[in-house]
């Protein structure tokens, strides 16, 4: 059977990735929802502590002074418990919340900023909740799609038909869990890009109530500040997509037991310039760096 020219294989990566780009928009969406919610939910927050004493031009020392000294109620604190075991679904940081707010004597001795603060905290911790579950679904599609579809390529490619390992979850869980770089995997850089946003967003916040800001310019402030980190998460997104894609071609080649490999990049404006200059490149599979 005559081999495929290049021009098939070019064709056959770009569509993939085309239908990998669609899926990572629709998870980019969710993003954006999730985002948006939570900056309505802090708003509401800071809304009803100063919505009976706010006027346009911001809150006096005075008065703002007694409303974040004034120390929350017994209701509130079992409130909050509630929404940590009730919303946080990861075991690990559900355990460091309720070991900090269960610590003796918390609920007696929490003033109203504290209470700001800590719903700051459990908003965002949420966040990231449901950032890394939207995102975990996109990973495993991606490493699905794009180790079967390249299987699938290479069959058509070639004409011969051949049996294959069908991808397992221990080996899915393996690549998701890989600390590929700065020595996290995609779970640890949401954390750590929320936990970022969140000593970011409190400081700021701080310094916006404490000088007496209006309920309008705190709110328009705030979403400022949650654009970044729906900046960060959605670039977080469009890289492990990549990442997994690239992983997964890499894993069915491995499968197949194909030697060789040619390096094709999307030449464009957002193309990063080390891809540049290995586009159409040939390199030995065997000699690949090991995930």
């Amino acid at each position: 059977m005559a081999r495929k020219p290049e021009n098939y294989w070019e064709k056959r990566s770009t569509e993939l990735m085309k239908r990998l780009e669609k899926g990572t928009e629709n998870t980019i969406n969710s993003l954006i929802q999730a985002y948006e919610q939570s900056t309505k939910n802090i708003n509401k927050e800071i809304t009803n502590i100063f919505k009976n004493y706010a006027k346009d031009s911001g809150l006096d020392k005075k008065t703002l002074t007694q409303l974040l000294n004034k120390k929350e109620t017994e209701q509130y604190y079992k409130n909050l418990l509630e929404v940590i075991n009730r919303d946080i679904t990861s075991d690990d940081i559900k355990k460091k919340m309720l070991t900090k707010y269960n610590a003796l004597a918390y609920s007696y001795r929490i003033s109203r900023y504290q209470a700001l603060q800590d719903n700051i905290d459990v908003e965002l911790k949420k966040l990231a909740n449901i950032e890394q579950d939207i995102t975990k679904i996109r990973y495993i599609d991606t490493i699905k799609e794009g180790y079967y579809h390249n299987i699938y390529d290479i069959q058509k490619g070639t004409g011969l038909g051949f049996s294959f390992t069908q991808i397992d979850n221990r080996t899915i869980n393996l690549m998701l869990n890989e600390n590929w770089t700065n020595n996290a995997n995609f779970s640890k850089r949401i954390w750590n890009n929320i936990e970022k946003l969140g000593n970011y967003l409190r400081t700021q916040l701080t310094a916006d109530i404490m000088s007496g800001k209006s309920i309008a310019k705190i709110s328009k402030e705030l979403s400022e500040y949650m654009n970044v980190g729906l900046y960060n998460a959605t670039t977080l997104v469009r890289t492990e997509v990549n990442h997994f894609a690239n992983e997964a071609e890499m894993l069915a080649y491995e499968e197949l037991d194909i030697e060789k490999y040619r390096f094709i990049a999307t030449l464009d404006q957002v193309t990063c310039k080390h891809c540049a200059e290995l586009d159409n490149k040939v390199f030995n599979t065997k000699d690949r760096k090991p995930r």
